[in-house]
């Protein structure tokens, strides 16, 4: 379903959508994988490897490929990478990242026209709201939402439904925008217009064929034309 007129929420995924977070996963991920006796990902495995969350990200390193299954991975196995991944992480989320071309300057136009700004990601709640902060974007949103905080994640709709009861605004009125098929499924199972970019971490996935959103943009800037665009 395409935007009629300008939407009074937006709800946007963070890594691979708003910040290319790649390099600080990949340093993270590394030591975990060295530390652990693992091969280190090359930069390509690791942009095919996020966009489900940290345990399905480790799940995939610790096994070799995509297709993951948890349950197949010891628990203690697990439980070592997420703790190594934690702390080197968290060690490292003041650098290594850098917002794409035109993030900021679009962010700062929707506020100021008053359109809240919500932020909905499968990246842990404990480096979601510190990394927002040290790119600068958190005094434009409204509600930051990490994953591991509700036992629902994208593509479920219930994070989306969470955020926009926060704010008072309904789904119709609301945008979902990410690079992922999940972000995807996600906005289409809350039954709200969806916007994909090309640009972020699509899992190896082809959005063109993969799924099917409303709007599909090369670079943030034309997101930006787009709500230009449209009546108050």
């Amino acid at each position: 379903m395409e935007l009629q007129r300008r939407p009074q929420a937006m709800i946007f995924d963070l890594d691979g959508t708003l910040i290319h977070t790649l390099p600080q996963l990949s340093r993270a991920v590394c030591r975990v994988a060295h530390e652990m006796g693992l091969a280190e990902p090359d930069g390509k495995t690791m942009s095919e490897y996020v966009g489900n969350g940290v345990a399905m990200l480790l799940g995939r390193i610790l096994v070799g490929r995509h297709d993951v299954d948890l349950k197949e991975i010891p628990e203690d196995k697990r439980d070592q990478a997420r703790a190594l991944f934690n702390k080197y992480y968290a060690e490292g989320l003041s650098q290594d990242f850098e917002l794409y071309a035109g993030v900021k300057e679009g962010l700062e136009y929707f506020h100021s026209l008053g359109i809240k700004l919500l932020l909905v990601t499968n990246k842990p709640h404990i480096f979601a709201k510190p990394l927002m902060g040290h790119a600068g974007l958190a005094p434009l949103f409204s509600v930051i939402l990490g994953g591991e905080v509700l036992d629902k994640r994208k593509p479920d709709p219930a994070p989306l439904f969470y955020v926009l009861e926060k704010v008072g605004i309904k789904p119709e009125d609301a945008v979902m925008v990410g690079d992922s098929i999940n972000d995807v499924k996600a906005g289409e199972n809350a039954h709200m217009p969806t916007v994909a970019f090309t640009y972020g971490y699509n899992g190896g996935y082809d959005l063109h064929t993969s799924c099917h959103p409303d709007y599909l943009f090369d670079s943030f800037s034309e997101l930006t034309a787009l709500i230009k665009r449209l009546p108050a």
